[in-house]
C-alpha cells in the first residue's frame, strides 16, 4: 500500500470520524422513530415504514436493529478519538478499526440484500448507515500506523472537539426539526380524490362497511393483507374500530400490493370469500395477525376457524370472479391515486401517514363536531 504523509493519514481519520457522526444521526433517527412509532420522513424512497414494520427490524434478541447501529458508530467513533492518543508504532489499533468496519459493513451489507430481494423495498436512512459503513471499511485501508507529533496530536484533538460539538449542535438541531415535522402540522393533506362525489368514489355499493352505516363521519382505509405496515397498524386501527363503532362508519378496501407481496392477491381473494359469507372484517383480522402464514392451506384453516362453510369457501377461492372483484378494486385504488398500504381517508380527506392512537383520536372528534 502507498504509503501516506502525516496530512494524508489526518484527512482520512476526519473523514472517518465525520463519516461515523453522519451514521450515528441515521441510528439514533431510526431507533427514535422505532421506539415511538413515529412515521419516518423516508426522502426519495417510500420503504422505511415497511422496512421497520418487517421482522428483520429486531434483532435475535428481540431489540431495535437500530440499536445496533448506535453501538457500532459509538464503538467507532470511540476508536477513532483514542486512536489520536497513541504514540506507538503498533498494529492493534489499526486492525481493530478494520475489523470492527468490517462487522458493521457485513450487518449493513445484509439488511440491504433483505431490502432488495425480500421486502423490495428500501429505507433511505438504513441505505445512508449502509454507505457509512462502506466508507468507513474503505477508509480504514488508509488509516495506517503513522504516530502525528504532539503538535499535531493537540491539534488533532482540537479538531475533534469542534467536529463533535458541531455534529452534536447541527445534528440535535436537525432531528428536532424532522421529529417536529412529523409530530406537529397538519396531518391531513387533500389527495386527488376530493369533491361531493369523491366519498362515493372512495366508498362504492358494495364496500365492506362497519360501525354506524348512517354516520357523517367515514374512515376508509385501503389494505393489504401481507403489508407489514399494514400489520404494525393494525392494533392502532382495530382500538380505533373498536372504540368509535358506535359513532362513526369504517370502510375497507382491498389493495393487494403483488408487486411487493406474493401472497397478497391470495389473501385478498380468501377475504372476498369470506365477505361472501358474512365474514370480512373476522377473517382480515386473523390474515393481518398471521402474515407469515398466507399459503393456500393457511388461508383455509383461517376460514375453518372462523366457521364458514369449508366447501362453499373452497370452491370460492378458485371463482374467476372473486379474482376479478380484487383486481377491480385494485385498478379503482390505482385510478384514485392509492400508490401505498395503509391509506387511511376521514370522509374525502387523505391522511400523509397512518397515525398515532392519539392523531387518530383527535381527528375523529374533530371531524364528528364538525371541526
Amino acid at each position: 500500500m502507498k504509503r501516506l504523509s502525516h496530512k494524508g493519514f489526518l484527512i482520512v481519520r476526519r473523514c472517518m470520524l465525520a463519516t461515523a457522526m453522519v451514521g450515528m444521526f441515521a441510528s439514533i433517527y431510526l431507533l427514535i422513530t422505532y421506539v415511538t412509532g413515529k412515521p419516518i420522513v423516508c426522502g426519495l424512497e417510500s420503504g422505511c415504514d415497511l422496512v421497520r414494520a418487517s421482522a428483520q427490524a429486531k434483532t435475535i434478541f428481540n431489540l431495535p436493529r437500530p440499536l445496533l447501529g448506535v453501538v457500532f458508530y459509538s464503538v467507532m467513533m470511540g476508536l477513532l478519538i483514542a486512536r489520536i492518543y497513541v504514540h506507538k508504532r503498533s498494529a492493534l489499533w489499526t486492525n481493530s478499526i478494520l475489523a470492527w468496519a468490517g462487522i458493521g459493513l457485513a450487518e449493513s451489507a445484509w439488511l440491504v440484500e433483505v431490502q432488495a430481494f425480500q421486502m423490495h423495498a428500501y429505507c433511505t436512512w438504513c441505505l445512508t448507515s449502509a454507505a457509512c459503513t462502506l466508507v468507513l471499511f474503505v477508509l480504514a485501508f488508509f488509516e495506517g500506523e503513522k504516530e502525528p507529533d504532539e503538535y499535531r496530536t493537540m491539534k488533532e484533538l482540537k479538531w475533534t472537539f469542534y467536529a463533535l460539538l458541531i455534529g452534536i449542535v447541527g445534528g440535535g438541531l436537525l432531528m428536532w426539526s424532522l421529529l417536529s415535522q412529523e409530530a406537529g402540522g397538519n396531518l391531513m393533506n387533500i389527495g386527488p380524490v376530493t369533491g361531493s362525489s369523491a366519498l362515493q368514489l372512495l366508498v362504492p355499493p358494495g364496500t365492506p362497511t362497519y360501525g354506524d352505516v348512517t354516520s357523517t363521519v367515514t374512515v376508509t382505509e385501503f389494505l393489504d393483507l401481507e403489508c407489514p405496515a399494514c400489520r404494525a397498524f393494525y392494533p392502532t386501527m382495530k382500538q380505533i374500530r373498536d372504540e368509535y363503532a358506535d359513532r362513526v362508519r369504517f370502510a375497507y378496501r382491498l389493495f393487494p400490493l403483488t408487486e411487493l407481496h406474493p401472497h397478497a392477491r391470495a389473501a385478498a381473494i380468501a377475504d372476498t370469500c369470506a365477505e361472501r359469507q358474512g365474514k370480512f372484517l373476522e377473517y382480515a383480522d386473523a390474515a393481518l395477525l398471521n402474515q407469515q402464514a398466507l399459503e393456500r392451506p393457511d388461508l383455509i384453516r383461517y376460514a375453518d376457524a372462523l366457521g364458514l362453510n369449508d366447501a362453499q369457501f373452497q370452491t370460492c377461492l378458485d371463482d374467476p370472479t372473486a379474482a376479478a372483484q380484487v383486481d377491480t378494486g385494485r385498478k379503482a385504488g390505482d385510478a384514485l391515486g392509492i400508490n401505498g398500504t395503509p391509506t387511511i381517508f376521514i370522509n374525502d380527506v387523505k391522511l400523509d401517514s397512518p397515525p398515532t392512537y392519539d392523531q387518530f383520536k383527535q381527528l375523529l372528534d374533530n371531524a364528528l363536531a364538525g371541526k
